[in-house]
């Protein structure tokens, strides 16, 4: 696993990383480990009443959409783990506008910010997002600095069911391992730029998200924003590094029908 620890300077124009300094293998907690800990992870919120989750089984126009945008993404030539992590979109009924993200490829979405966005591009620039995060592995480095990587183990082979349980209790609620640093941030948004570029949708969809939710209704997304620490600060970036790269910010009208279509087949 790689860890991070970073200075960061900040303007519209430009995001300057200095005195970064990234430790490869830090310790011994492998890509393969991730894939394990989000299996588990996973199961635990499967096997939770608290969360609503839609099952694939009579929804497949739901989630064959959902799968077609999150396969455009992860075939991006900039992801780094395509082929080792276990890339999935799970729905779950909630009337919160949430969404996350878990080590080993797993998303989960619910349908509250599914009918909250107005489009298929805003929904592809949420993915791209939360793909970004995974790929960089920011929620297991989250999750390490609270239980180290002998605990990271435990809870993967089974032997830590208490701490298994207060990260599903602190999803559930919202809570602190959702809350990822500025630097993450940053970092995940220029990525998902990249993810975004030649997948069909505009490059900064990632920004058509973040626009939606800062100025559409916003007091219905105060958990989510919260949590990401997401302002204009961050749009004026990513706006900037678009206008840089000079990608595609085509937004393709047609989309919108397959987009009404997908949230109508919600259950």
């Amino acid at each position: 696993m790689r860890v991070s620890y970073c200075i960061i300077l900040i303007s519209l124009a430009f995001v300057s990383f200095v005195g970064c300094k990234k430790t490869e293998d830090l310790i011994d907690f492998t890509e393969e480990d991730e894939v394990l800990l989000g299996e588990k992870l996973a199961q635990a919120i499967s096997e939770n009443a608290n969360f609503s989750l839609i099952p694939s089984e009579g929804n497949s126009l739901a989630y064959g959409y959902v799968n077609s945008r999150l396969s455009e993404i992860t075939n991006a030539a900039s992801i780094s783990k395509s082929e080792d992590f276990t890339w999935s979109v799970t729905l779950f009924d909630d009337e919160t506008r949430q969404a996350f993200a878990l080590p080993g490829g797993y998303i989960y979405v619910s349908t509250g910010m599914i009918f909250y966005l107005a489009n298929e591009d805003q929904f592809s620039g949420l993915l791209a997002h939360l793909v970004a995060h995974i790929d960089q592995s920011h929620v297991t480095e989250r999750l390490f600095f609270k239980y180290g990587v002998n605990g990271l183990k435990s809870i993967t082979t089974g032997g830590d069911a208490e701490s298994l349980n207060q990260i599903i209790g602190d999803l559930d609620l919202r809570g602190t391992y959702l809350q990822l640093s500025r630097a993450n941030e940053l970092v995940a948004d220029t990525l998902a730029i990249s993810l975004l570029t030649g997948s069909g949708q505009a490059c900064n969809s990632n920004g058509l998200f973040m626009d939606r939710a800062l100025n559409v209704q916003a007091e219905l997304i105060t958990s989510f924003t919260g949590a990401h620490r997401l302002d204009t600060i961050r749009l004026g970036i990513i706006e900037e590094t678009v206008i840089g790269r000079g990608c595609d910010t085509t937004v393709d009208g047609e989309s919108d029908n397959r987009f009404i279509s997908f949230r109508n087949s919600l259950p």
